[in-house]
């Protein structure tokens, strides 16, 4: 893959929220390289995606992501990627996964996530079912989910940060000699889905490809909004989430568990707070030991819980009951300080819905549509993109004097042009 990638083949490798939108629905079938556009255009210096790194917060303006992106796309397809194929991504969560995913669909490729409790030899058979034309990972070990597929036709790209900055130079470049390039490939792929593909495990059948589809609370998401999201990549929560994001223009901070949501909480103060499933189910036990300001909110949290969720059900409750259940506005601070909305990819318990209605913010609804298996081979024709126009290579050689007669340059002729 050029310079930035291993040659070498990979072979072992229902309730929905009715609250309308605030901002005019965008088609479903928008391409992702215009949504990009526009959000570059509308909201430039606007922070795109945050994430934690080493301690640290980092992150990427719109502006940032959408150069980014169009030139790792254009990098893709200097490498050899042609609309219709498929690209694994396996990087870790956060702002180089969202990068990669959505590069891979500008550049008119299916982004395909596979999660780590599918047997190898069940992804051996998914993948031998699609055109793979790209493998990308951050470690070898990544690799062992794969180990069982027949990837011969595929390139690795091993993806630290030195290899994605040269696979974007690469891009930079493609695109100053074909600078229609990536509207082009956009417009071969009109009415083709581009959103990611997860690879779904079934108990007792063989495992399916689909893609992820919803209703409800994300539809409804603004430019201003701030969303924290917990949650894997492979999860169909996430990706719904991020199909949002770039939808609406929001400002996305991602961490991978409820390990770094407390942190993220106090850093990002989200307006929404979105929860995969996993962490939804351990949110009570964030919330006892939940501290604001370095200390815990509560001497007996579990005992204010209970007495709010009783109040708010309207129990009979003594005057001590009641100083309990009021102490629960220590736990405000915890969310950040303007938090509207919260979404849990589960079903919403009384403590849960209790505590919303005591801090006054909402619970967001989340309908996942049924999972439909995707004929991936069927549904994607490959598309070959147009050569790039080959440069022509300027003649730096000086021009050299003639005899008289002898096909004299007439710059170096002080008469001008050989006369007869």
């Amino acid at each position: 893959m050029g310079q930035t990638a291993n040659r070498r083949g990979v072979r072992h490798l229902r309730c929905i929220d009715t609250q309308p939108a605030r901002s005019p629905p965008v088609p479903v079938d928008e391409p992702p390289l215009v949504r990009l556009e526009r959000h570059a255009r509308n909201r430039a210096l606007e922070v795109a995606v945050l994430e934690q790194r080493a301690g640290a917060w980092v992150s990427l303006t719109w502006n940032e992501l959408y150069r980014r992106v169009i030139d790792g796309a254009a990098g893709m397809i200097e490498a050899g990627v042609n609309p219709g194929q498929v690209v694994v991504i396996r990087v870790p969560t956060g702002i180089r996964q969202l990068e990669l995913e959505l590069a891979t669909r500008v550049a008119g490729a299916v982004p395909l996530l596979l999660p780590d409790v599918l047997d190898p030899a069940e992804v051996g058979r998914l993948l031998d079912e699609v055109q793979v034309r790209l493998v990308v990972v951050d470690e070898e070990s990544r690799l062992s989910l794969l180990r069982r597929a027949a990837l011969a036709d595929a390139q690795l790209f091993e993806c630290d940060d030195r290899s994605w900055e040269r696979l974007r130079g690469m891009g930079l470049e493609r695109r100053k000699r074909q600078p229609d390039l990536l509207t082009w490939v956009a417009k071969a792929r009109t009415g083709a889905a581009s959103g990611a593909v997860i690879g779904l495990p079934r108990e007792k059948s063989s495992a399916w490809l689909f893609r992820p589809e919803c209703s409800g609370t994300l539809s409804g998401l603004a430019a201003d909004d701030v969303v924290l999201l917990t949650g894997a990549a492979t999860d169909r929560f996430t990706t719904l989430t991020r199909e949002a994001h770039l939808t609406s223009g929001c400002t996305l901070a991602w961490v991978e568990s409820s390990a770094g949501l407390e942190a993220a909480l106090a850093h990002v103060a989200p307006t929404h707070v979105l929860l995969d499933h996993a962490s939804a189910r351990v949110l009570e036990d964030l919330l006892e030991a939940a501290t604001v300001g370095g200390a815990a909110w509560h001497p007996t949290p579990r005992d204010v819980l209970d007495a709010m969720s009783a109040q708010v059900a309207e129990a009979r409750l003594g005057s001590r009951a009641r100083k309990l259940a009021a102490d629960v506005a220590a736990l405000g601070p915890w969310w950040g300080g303007r938090l509207r909305v919260l979404v849990l990819d589960t079903r919403v318990n009384r403590t849960i819905s209790g505590l919303a209605t005591s801090l006054g913010f909402r619970i967001g609804r989340i309908a996942h549509h049924p999972a439909v298996k995707l004929e991936l081979a069927s549904e994607h024709a490959v598309v070959q993109v147009p050569a790039a126009p080959q440069v022509q290579a300027p003649d730096v050689s000086l021009p050299r004097r003639g005899r008289a007669g002898d096909g004299l340059d007439s710059a170096f002729s002080l008469a001008g042009a050989p006369s007869a």
